[in-house]
């Protein structure tokens, strides 16, 4: 059985995009977060923007 592209590719650009934008915001927010010494509980936050980027990377890749 083949597969088959559940989106479009403007959709599948868009989503790219995000997961790329998310990475870098994930990637800033590790330097900053970092370089100001936070604790490691506040560092946790770098978890939400690594999901979105994986997120839509994946989705990008499947066409969904």
């Amino acid at each position: 059985m083949g597969r088959f592209a559940n989106i479009g590719g403007r959709e599948i650009r868009l989503r790219r995009l995000m997961g790329l934008a998310s990475a870098g915001a994930a990637a800033l927010l590790g330097f900053v977060l970092v370089g100001y010494e936070a604790p490691r509980w506040w560092r946790l936050l770098i978890f939400l923007p690594l999901w979105m980027a994986g997120l839509g990377v994946l989705q990008a890749r499947e066409k969904t």
